[in-house]
């Protein structure tokens, strides 16, 4: 195998920089859906009753805490894109550089359990 040159090495670079963007994007559009997911339960708690003459939101908070869960899913996925864009800077400078999937086999388990959570209270409250 020969020796990479300097074009090669500036893609590993740019490659890496791109992933942290597209990491950072996933990790605000997580956090957008929790917000929304808190403010509209907080909206429809605002609600008079008349207005919802044949329903009443359910009095849980779990949406509330589901969005919060959401933030902090958001927040957590921006935060280990940095730690691994600054563990693949590292690699690359020592010509070291091993593919990894624990952090978005993380990610993705914990968007998992929020989907399936966020399902479940769906299907309660439209039965309840």
């Amino acid at each position: 195998m020969s020796p990479k040159n300097d074009q090669e090495i500036m893609n590993e670079y740019l490659s890496n920089e791109r992933t942290l963007l597209a990491w950072l994007r996933t990790g605000i559009g997580i956090m957008v859906f929790g917000f929304v997911a808190v403010k509209f339960s907080l909206f429809l708690k605002q609600l008079p009753t008349k207005y919802l003459a044949e329903t009443l939101p359910p009095n849980s908070n779990f949406t509330i805490y589901l969005g919060i869960g959401l933030l902090v899913a958001g927040a957590l996925t921006i935060l280990l894109s940095y730690l691994r864009y600054i563990h693949t800077i590292k690699l690359l400078k020592k010509g070291k550089y091993q593919y990894s999937t624990a952090m978005l086999t993380f990610i993705t388990m914990m968007l998992f359990v929020l989907s399936i959570s966020l399902i479940a209270y769906l299907i309660i409250a439209a039965s309840a």
